[in-house]
Order: structure tokens, then C-alpha cells, then sequence
């Protein structure tokens, strides 16, 4: 048949370009999907070291856009050069549009008939029905676009990984520095000898360099919130330095940036900026981190170390806290002072950490595995001084500080485990996070001492009341009722977490017919968790929050299972992942719980040594039966104290030195030494009999105290809440800096600020002059002059606070000198001759070796 009806050639031709604009579309996106896993597989080799080669990378990756070009445009030729099947065209044009029943199948069949009247006719009818049929309304799409949607899909996830890969990790910009690297080691030709080198040679003009130093102070800093602190920031590189700053932060908070003006001269410059305390939000106890950044012309950034400033209280008001220096409050603040200064001091190597080359890889990963090291050795030592705390403030309202220490460990310990890793973006957030929640820590307690003082009173040494025996009997009973009781808890919920466990594999090939029986014995499980729960709060205690998204959790579960729902599966598997939350909750918690009843049987053991050192004295007043007591609780309280230091949870916790006093012969030679006192008789023998005894348990204190973290055997063993005398001295100096800075402000300071920043000073300059010089006239004279000038009555001139500062910087000056006479020693300067730069070393070098051949 020679003819051709409109209706079907406009309703074919309209089916195939649809028809090729989605396999254009669906091969364009596999193929773009193909590069991007291409460059993702190089970017990956790249930041895995397996390509070094700055030309091999460019030329794989000219070579990988070529061939995605090339093969851009054959997909195109291909779909515009391909023409499908009239027949299947129809075919997919009668599936989705049910009216045209089998119309264009019999048109395309009749046009390929000879020409006929009756065939002619016949045709022409079935054409009019076809044509009043679409235009009643249109036939639909008939190729769907889900399936190019989903090469989409897949393309637009690969281009992002492949821009994420691109833009964090910079492998290009590795791939440059290796390159770098690289160039630089290979060996150069020998040249001439000649004497008369230039100034600089090639490698010098070819190595970038830059550095960034904060001069003064240059070191952390223990300051009042009315110190004036001036800094020295330098900055130099072999190429024009464009942005100068310093950056700051708060207790680990969001950095502020302070720009500094342009510099002077193009690769050098000098800044001197003055920080004044009191113009700054700060309250007492916080920690203020800040470091100097400079960039260049060409995008190079240098950085430097990173400091911190310590807003310490006024030296009076923590000597009023209660029990002074002695005291357990002024130990508690000592010993989180002293974890976050060694946090501090770990967030500073990490910052020079990251700022190594990294062709440093081998000492790259020795630095990581040490502050890993230092990082899990300071989790630990908040640990234990949670459980110090709660075991000797027992029911003092310090639930806050305690809760802040918990989640300063659980920071401390990840940070170790990602510096471990490798993940130093993480780890460094991790390391902010636990040092501001050991200043919230302390800041907490502290407020908690001076709002409730009366809460944290001590007796003094000489009033100290007798250990209470009874109490002592008590405490010993609790503690192990209370380890029965949590043992047997925790067995209840692994046995119900076993069980959920196995609810969730069911559910997972159950049909929905069998979810109401499995919603059923979820109800059951949950019913037992919840009766468990309230017939043993007490264990439960500290976990409410875990409890309580378990708890919906599973009865969330319980509803979607008896009611057939879509997401009971998912529900079930959301319900065993907060049950397993829960059952680690409460294994930390009971770990935690453990470690305090280490803490209170050490409290005890001491309290029993203590006994047994009374009694051992001539004329004791101590009953027989009071001895009696003591020396079976002496031995319940070691007993216990073993299983601590050798079971789980606890037995991490502790050190060898503990085991070792309390296994094997140590401990049979303790049961014999008090089986000794309580045998014995007459009053020499018991004397006799309670110093070997206090001997021996003394042994097991002092390994106890030897088993502790290094940090926290570090912080029992200093003061760091006082400067030590070598730097009293300096402190005060700047304190009485400071305090000139603020007098001669437009706006002074308050009288009473003024007089507690003069006592401040007062106190350390006494300190460091005495250590310096002892009992010297002329220093005390010069002192006598300051507490004349500081009185309230006396009016305080900033000349006369600068003739005396002059007065002492010369005193000390002086003392200094007579000392060093007195040590009169000769210092000898070793020049290691890696440190300095090839081309110097290679001169130093041809220049003997001329002076030898002549």
C-alpha cells in the first residue's frame, strides 16, 4: 500500500524521540557515573600513595576526560543514527493506552498490503476511529522515565562523593606536595667549586618556608580576671604575607578571630597586641585558647603553637574555701586543675601534630599512638576522680560537677580512640570537648563549695572523731548487697536483650499473619523489664534516661506488631538497638558504681590503719572489742578490695602494684598479721601486734595509690592551684603590671578590684623573693613598702608602683647574679649540623675541605 496515515506517523514519531531522549539521558548518566567513579578510584590511589607522579596524574586524568568526550559522542551519534521497530513502537503505544485496541498494528499491516479499494477503505475507517480516539485525549507516555531517574540518582551520589572527595581531602593538592617532595630529594650535579657562593642558591629560592610564633608570653598563662596580658605575635615567609590574625576561644567554644592590620614590610612582621581581661566575658575558672595564623599571596597558611590562659580565682578566696589547703574541696579543685592543664598541654601537641609535613608519616603515627596514650591515661584519671569524689562527698550536692567529670571521660576516651585512627579533625573536636567539660566541671564545683559551704565543712585534725565501727559493718554490707543485686540485674537484662535479639530474627522472616503472637511476646518481655525496674530501682539508678528509650522503644515494637503494621520490623530492630544501649548504659554505670566502693574501702583502709597506729601507741584508750571489730573489718575490707582490683569491671581500673599487695604471699601475711591482733593478749602484744598490722595495710595504701592513673597520681602529688616559687615571682610582677595598666586607663578599675589585685600581687612577689633570696632586709624592705602603698587608706600613685617594680627587677637581678657566681659552671654549646640548611652545610663543607688541600 503506497499510503501513509497522519495519525499514525505523529503518533510514532512522537513515541520515538521520547523513546531516544531517554536513552540519551540513561546512557549519559552511566557514563558520567563512569568517570566519577574513575576520578574517585584516582583521587583514592592519590591519598593512599600509590601515585606520586604529578605527570602520570595529569595525563590519567586528560586521559579520563578524553575518553569520557569521545564516548559522550558516540552516544549520541548512536541514539540519533538508531531508529526502532514501527511494530514495537506500536505495540508500546497500545500497552499503555487501552482505547486504540489493535488499530495501529492493522494500519501498519495494511500498509505493507498491495493497493486495494476494499483494503483502502478499510483502512481509512480504522484511521478516523484512531484519530477520533486521540482526539478525544492524547495517548500517554509510553516509555516511563524511572529507569534514566535512576541512573540519575546513581550519577548525582557519585559526582557528590567525588566533590566531597575532592574539596576535603585535596588530593590534587597532595599530589602537588609528594611531587614537591619528591623533586627536592633527588640528587642535584655537583658543582664547581667555588668560594664565592651567592647569597642564596637554588634550593633555598625554591624551599617555601613560613612561620608564625606568639613571642610573648610564649607559654600558658595563670591570670586574674583583671590581669592586662600583652602578646608579641611574628610572622615571616619567603613569599608576601597577606592576612595576619589571632583566633580565640572560651572554654573550647567557637573561635573569635581578631585581625591584625597589614604588614609593613611584604615577608615580615610584628605585632604586639595588649588583651585586657576584665573587657572580656570571662568568670573565674575559665580557659581562654589562642594561637596566630598568616597567610600568603599564593594561599599558603602557617600557624602557631597554640596557648592557653587560665582565669584563676583570687589566691584569698580560695583559702577561704572549707578546710583551706588541707581540705577536700581545695584537693578536688587541685586535681581537675591539674587534668585540665595536662589536657591542655595534649591539645597543644596535637595542633603541632597536625601542622607536621606529611612525609613525616612513620613519626606521624608514633606521635598519634602517644597522645592516644596520654589521651586514654587522662579518661581514666577522670574516672577515678569521679569515684574519689562521690566516695568522699557522699551525699553533697555535687551530682552537677560529677555528671560534667562523666562527660568529660567519655570525650577524653573517644578522642583517644579516633587520634588512634587517624581522625584528626575528630579527635581535635573530641579533645575541646573533654577539656570544656572539665572546666564545667570545675567551675561547677566550685559555685556548688561557695553556695553550700556549710555542706562541705571538716572538722580539724585534733577533733577528728574515731572511725565508726558500726558504720564501717554497714557500708562493708551494702557493698556487697549492692554487688549481688547489680550482678544479678544485669543477668536479667542480657537475658532479655538475648531475648529481643532472637524477637527481632523472627520478625525479620515472619509473615504479617505472625505478628500478633510476636507483638504479644514483646509486651511480655517489656511487662518483665518494667516489674524488674521497680522492684530494683536502686541498680537502675543513673540510667533512667537509656531505660526510658528502651521502654518506648519496645513498646512501640509491641503496637506495630499486633496491629501488622509496615514498619514492625524496623520497629522491633530500633527496639534490641536501645536495649543493647541500655545494657551498655548499665554496665558503665555499675563500673562506675564499683570504682567508688574501691575509693570508700580505701577510706576505710585508711581509717583502720589510723586505728591500728592509735593503738599501737603507749597508753591507748582503745577497748578490746573496738580492736576486735577493727581487725575483722580489716579483713573484709582487703577482701573485697581484692576482688575489685582483680574482677571486671574494676580490674582495668587498676594497676599491677595493687594486685601484687594483695595476692600470693602478701595476702596471707595480712590474714596472719590481723588473726596476730586479735589473738593477742596482753597490752605490749597488742601494741606489738596493731603496728605490724598498720604496716602491712599501709603497704596495701600506698599500692593503691600506685595502681591510680599517671595523671591522677601526678595531681595527688603537686599543688598546681599555687605557681610554684620559681615563677612567683614573674607572676607577680605581672600582676602588679597589670594593675598599672588598669590605673592609668581613662576608666580605672573599682577600689576593691584595685586592693585584691595588689594582695594578688603582694602574695606571689612574697613567695618567689623568698625563694629567690630567703630572709633578705632589702627584699623585705622593698615588700613592707609595697603593703604600705596597697592599704586603702593610702593613695596609690602609677609612679610610684613603676619606681618600685624598677626597685625589684633590679633586686632580682642582683640575687640572680650572686647565685649564678656562686655556680659557676661552663656551658658547652653542641651545634647538631642536620639542623641547618643543605646549602649552608655544603659551603661550611667545601670550605675545609679547601682549607685542607691547601
Amino acid at each position: 500500500m503506497s499510503f501513509r496515515f497522519t495519525v499514525v506517523e505523529t503518533s510514532l514519531n512522537r513515541a520515538e524521540f521520547r523513546w531516544k531522549c531517554l536513552k540519551f539521558l540513561q546512557y549519559s548518566f552511566v557514563l558520567g557515573g563512569i568517570v566519577c567513579l574513575l576520578l574517585l578510584i584516582l583521587g583514592g590511589a592519590i591519598l593512599a600513595g600509590w601515585l606520586t607522579s604529578k605527570t602520570l596524574g595529569i595525563g590519567l586524568f586528560a586521559l579520563i576526560a578524553l575518553v569520557g568526550f569521545l564516548a559522550w559522542i558516540a552516544v549520541i551519534i548512536s541514539v540519533a543514527a538508531g531508529s526502532p521497530d514501527r511494530n514495537w513502537l506500536a505495540s508500546a503505544l497500545e500497552k499503555v493506552d487501552r482505547r486504540l485496541l489493535d488499530r495501529l498494528h492493522t494500519l501498519l499491516f495494511l500498509e505493507s498490503r498491495p493497493a486495494d479499494t476494499n483494503t483502502e477503505s478499510f483502512a481509512l475507517r480504522i484511521a478516523k476511529q484512531t484519530q477520533s480516539v486521540l482526539a478525544e485525549k492524547p495517548s500517554p507516555s509510553a516509555f516511563p522515565a524511572s529507569r534514566p531517574l535512576l541512573h540519575l540518582c546513581g550519577f548525582i551520589f557519585l559526582l557528590s562523593g567525588t566533590l566531597l572527595l575532592f574539596q576535603l581531602s585535596s588530593p590534587w593538592e597532595r599530589l602537588m606536595s609528594a611531587d614537591r617532595v619528591r623533586i627536592s630529594r633527588q640528587p642535584r650535579p655537583e658543582k664547581p667549586l667555588d668560594l664565592a657562593l651567592p647569597a642564596t642558591n637554588n634550593v633555598e629560592q625554591e624551599r617555601i618556608w613560613g612561620e608564625v610564633r606568639i613571642t610573648d608570653p610564649g607559654a600558658d598563662l595563670k591570670v586574674t580576671k583583671l590581669d592586662v596580658v600583652p602578646l608579641q605575635i611574628e610572622a615571616a615567609a619567603n613569599q608576601s604575607l597577606k592576612d595576619v590574625s589571632w583566633f580565640s576561644a572560651v572554654n573550647g567554644a567557637e573561635e573569635a578571630q581578631h585581625e591584625l592590620p597589614p604588614p609593613r614590610e611584604p615577608r615580615y612582621a610584628v605585632y604586639q597586641p595588649t588583651v585586657y581581661l576584665d573587657e572580656l566575658p570571662l568568670t573565674d575558672w575559665d580557659v581562654v585558647s589562642y594561637y596566630a595564623k598568616a597567610n600568603t599571596e599564593k594561599q599558603n597558611t602557617y600557624g602557631s603553637e597554640i596557648y592557653f590562659m587560665e582565669v584563676r580565682p583570687f589566691r584569698e578566696d580560695i583559702l577561704k574555701m572549707p578546710g583551706g589547703e588541707g581540705g577536700k574541696a581545695y584537693q578536688c579543685l587541685n586535681e581537675m586543675s591539674m587534668l585540665i592543664n595536662r589536657q591542655q598541654h595534649v591539645i597543644r601537641q596535637t595542633h603541632q601534630h597536625v601542622q607536621k609535613a606529611p612525609e613525616q608519616e612513620n613519626l606521624r603515627q608514633q606521635d598519634r599512638n602517644k597522645l592516644s596514650e596520654a589521651e586514654h591515661d587522662l579518661g581514666d584519671s577522670a574516672q577515678h576522680l569521679y569515684a574519689w569524689m562521690a566516695a568522699g562527698m557522699e551525699n553533697k550536692p555535687i551530682g552537677e560537677a560529677l555528671d560534667n567529670l562523666a562527660k568529660a571521660q567519655q570525650s577524653l576516651e573517644s578522642a583517644s580512640q579516633q587520634l588512634q585512627s587517624g581522625v584528626m579533625s575528630d579527635a581535635q573536636n573530641r579533645e575541646r570537648s573533654g577539656l570544656a567539660e572539665l572546666i564545667a566541671a570545675r567551675k561547677i564545683f566550685q559555685k556548688t563549695v561557695t553556695e553550700n559551704a556549710g555542706a562541705f565543712d571538716e572538722p580539724g585534725k585534733d577533733k577528728d572523731p574515731p572511725p565508726p565501727l558500726a558504720d564501717s559493718s554497714k557500708k562493708l554490707r551494702q557493698m556487697t548487697e549492692f554487688r549481688n543485686e547489680d550482678k544479678a540485674a544485669q543477668d536479667f537484662v542480657q537475658k532479655s536483650l538475648d531475648q529481643q535479639e532472637a524477637l527481632e530474627q523472627q520478625a525479620k522472616a515472619a509473615r504479617r499473619n505472625d505478628f500478633p503472637r510476636l507483638g504479644e511476646q514483646e509486651q511480655q518481655l517489656q511487662q518483665a523489664l518494667n516489674d524488674f525496674q521497680k522492684e530494683h530501682q536502686a541498680v537502675f539508678d543513673g540510667t533512667q534516661s537509656d531505660w526510658v528509650r528502651a521502654r518506648e522503644a519496645m513498646t512501640k515494637a509491641a503496637d506495630s506488631l499486633d496491629n501488622r503494621k509496615n514498619d514492625a520490623r524496623a520497629a522491633t530492630a530500633q527496639a534490641t538497638q536501645e536495649l543493647e544501649k541500655f545494657t551498655e548504659s548499665m554496665k558503665t554505670r555499675s563500673a562506675e558504681h564499683q570504682l567508688t566502693d574501691a575509693y570508700k574501702l580505701k577510706q576505710m583502709l585508711d581509717q583502720q590503719i589510723q586505728t591500728f597506729g592509735k593503738c599501737s601507741n603507749p597508753g591507748a584508750n582503745i577497748s578490746n572489742s573496738d580492736l576486735q571489730k577493727t581487725a575483722s573489718q580489716a579483713r573484709d575490707t582487703i577482701n573485697q578490695l581484692k576482688r575489685l582490683a582483680e574482677q571486671e569491671p574494676t580490674r582495668d581500673a587498676f594497676g599491677q602494684p595493687l594486685r601484687d599487695a594483695l595476692s600470693g604471699q602478701n595476702k596471707v601475711d595480712l590474714d596472719a598479721r590481723l588473726n596476730q591482733v586479735q589473738q593477742a593478749q596482753n597490752t605490749t602484744d597488742k601494741q606489738q601486734r596493731a603496728e605490724e598490722a598498720k604496716e602491712g595495710l599501709s603497704k596495701v595504701s600506698q599500692a593503691f595509690n600506685e595502681s591510680q592513673p599517671k595523671t591522677m597520681q601526678a595531681a595527688q602529688q603537686s599543688d598546681s592551684l599555687k605557681p610554684s616559687e620559681q615563677d612567683s615571682f614573674n607572676q607577680g610582677m605581672a600582676n602588679l603590671d597589670s594593675l598599672i595598666k588598669q590605673l592609668e586607663k581613662p576608666h580605672p578599675i573599682s577600689p576593691q578590684d584595685k586592693g585584691r589585685q595588689g594582695r594578688e600581687a603582694l602574695y606571689n612577689l612574697q613567695s618567689g623573693l623568698r625563694n629567690q633570696s630567703g630572709d633578705n632586709d632589702h627584699g623585705n624592705q622593698i615588700l613592707l613598702h609595697l603593703e604600705q602603698m596597697l592599704k586603702p587608706e593610702a593613695p596609690l600613685e602609677v609612679a610610684d608602683l613603676k619606681k618600685l617594680m624598677d626597685e625589684l627587677q633590679h633586686f632580682s637581678v642582683e640575687t640572680s647574679d650572686r647565685l649564678a657566681k656562686k655556680e659557676d659552671k661552663p656551658e658547652v654549646t653542641n651545634i647538631d649540623p642536620t639542623r641547618l640548611p643543605p646549602a649552608y652545610r655544603g659551603r661550611i663543607q667545601k670550605y675545609f675541605q679547601k682549607l685542607s688541600e691547601r
